[in-house]
């Protein structure tokens, strides 16, 4: 229930995102290290928002495996201590 939930929460907040880009539609120029874009003001909004939720999942996964590992090498630890 609490993921459902949470799922839900950031799904509002994508949809909120989208329609505040949305409304701006104004050129703006994007200069790189190497090159420089024009794009609308709502694309650059939905690209930056995209990779901060991959950049926020990602560590949120490796933080999550890390301690999964954790979790597996204490269980064994426990069975080998309960079996002696």
């Amino acid at each position: 229930m609490k993921g459902l939930i949470l799922f839900l929460l950031v799904l509002l907040l994508l949809i909120i995102g989208v329609v505040v880009g949305s409304q701006n539609d104004q050129m703006v120029t994007v200069n790189y290290l190497v090159a420089q874009a024009s794009m609308r003001l709502s694309t650059l909004m939905a690209i930056v928002l995209s990779m901060g939720v991959a950049l926020g999942l990602l560590t949120m996964a490796s933080s999550w495996l890390a301690l999964r590992v954790k979790l597996g090498v204490l269980r064994q630890k426990l069975k080998k201590l309960q079996s002696e």
